[in-house]
């Protein structure tokens, strides 16, 4: 049996990701590894505990998954620095680089808008590409995520978002976190696009 192990920054993504698993192949077998601490410590000190997250895979390797998935983009940078992780939000990154020139960036975590502007920099410098990211910071939202005020977070970066889409092309929210702000922006006009149910998908080659 297939097994897939995601190593999450909090809890709220086990539901989501074991959910959009299941969507695709019911026969996958999962395992979640949650650390906060890794999160907390990148927001705190405006830098990755590197140490903690290699600790962290290496935990997760000693039950030899056929894939380690992080589903934190604030860390993409380390799974970019191992070939024993995939990162969730470069399957949609490459992709949006692809088909779109303005990019809305939208984020929550302050330590995730360097690390995300600098993939989709990336990509679009090995495809020889044009591209421009418009920031869209929402890390005055952040707040009603920890105090797991869901609803308030998606409405106000909902808000936020609306007041760039008539400048971009397409809109990119940058955390898995934010998955559940496209219900409150059905008639935004441009297309917006998160990374986990695509990231999943590719992963799974579905």
């Amino acid at each position: 049996m297939i097994t897939i192990a995601f190593l999450h920054t909090s809890n709220v993504h086990i539901e989501r990701f074991e959910n959009l698993v299941k969507k695709f192949d019911k026969n996958i077998q999962t395992k979640h590894y949650v650390n906060e601490k890794l999160l907390n410590y990148a927001l705190k000190n405006s830098q990755l505990d590197s140490e903690g997250f290699k600790k962290e895979l290496q935990n997760i390797k000693k039950i030899n998954p056929n894939l380690i998935i992080c589903t934190c983009s604030t860390y993409g940078e380390e799974c970019d620095n191992s070939n024993d992780i995939k990162r969730i939000d470069f399957p949609i990154t490459n992709y949006l680089v692809s088909k779109y020139k303005k990019i809305a960036l939208v984020y929550t975590a302050s330590s995730t808008e360097r690390v995300s502007s600098n993939l989709i920099q990336r990509i679009a410098n090995d495809k020889n590409k044009e591209i421009e990211i418009l920031i869209c910071d929402c890390s005055e939202s952040w707040i009603h995520f920890e105090n797991n005020n869901f609803e308030k977070y998606e409405k106000t970066i909902a808000s936020k978002i609306k007041k760039v889409a008539t400048k971009a092309d397409v809109v990119f929210l940058a955390q898995a976190s934010m998955e559940g702000v496209k219900k409150h922006l059905l008639n935004l006009g441009i297309e917006i696009f998160s990374s986990p149910e695509f990231g999943i998908k590719n992963y799974l080659n579905k």
